[in-house]
């Protein structure tokens, strides 16, 4: 007869508990140190100046934002399955907030993809807010973008807000909070 030893560790009663405390809080600390340590600008300063050519030809400059709308940057392409998660969300805002103070861009990080990516997210999304290309990722870079996607609200000060990283599915909630606290009414 073939006995196996069920190992200590696995058969004390009081070990999954243990187990459990140990492992929840490690668990938690890759949501602390992404919000601290996975890039982005500090809430609180002032956000880099850039001017970006957009998808439909015009070019656009954050300082035209200044002192009238509070501006949201989504860095991310459409080639990644949470920006476009993101994207859904900030066309459904856009709609809502288009007229009440709130320009929401994406700033398209997929380089030398963009040319085939682009005019497809647009029009698979039906994206009526402007896709800018950063074609180099010098804004990316400006902003300290490491991960995508990543979110940046600015207000009408020029000042970041928020820095958000990937998708949550409370997302549009997270966002309205921050647009109607800093917009101009």
């Amino acid at each position: 007869m073939m006995v196996q030893r069920i190992p200590r560790f696995v058969a004390s009663p009081s070990r999954p508990l243990h187990v459990l405390v140990v492992l929840i809080p490690l668990l938690a600390l890759p949501s602390i140190l992404r919000a601290e340590e996975a890039g982005g600008l500090k809430v609180g300063a002032p956000a880099p100046r850039f001017t970006l050519k957009g998808y439909d030809g015009k070019t656009y400059k954050l300082s035209n934002y200044r002192g009238k709308k509070v501006v949201l940057l989504d860095f991310g392409r459409f080639t990644c399955i949470p920006c476009r998660s993101v994207v859904k969300d900030l066309e459904k805002l856009h709609k809502h907030y288009k007229n009440r103070g709130v320009q929401i861009f994406s700033v398209n990080l997929d380089g030398p993809f963009a040319k085939m990516a682009v005019p497809k997210g647009i029009a698979e999304f039906k994206l009526t807010f402007p896709v800018l290309l950063d074609t180099k990722a010098e804004v990316a870079e400006a902003y300290k973008v490491q991960t995508i996607p990543h979110l940046v609200v600015i207000d009408t000060k020029g000042i970041i807000r928020l820095n958000h990283l990937n998708y949550a599915p409370d997302l549009q909630k997270i966002l309205s909070a921050q647009f109607d606290r800093y917009r101009l009414r």
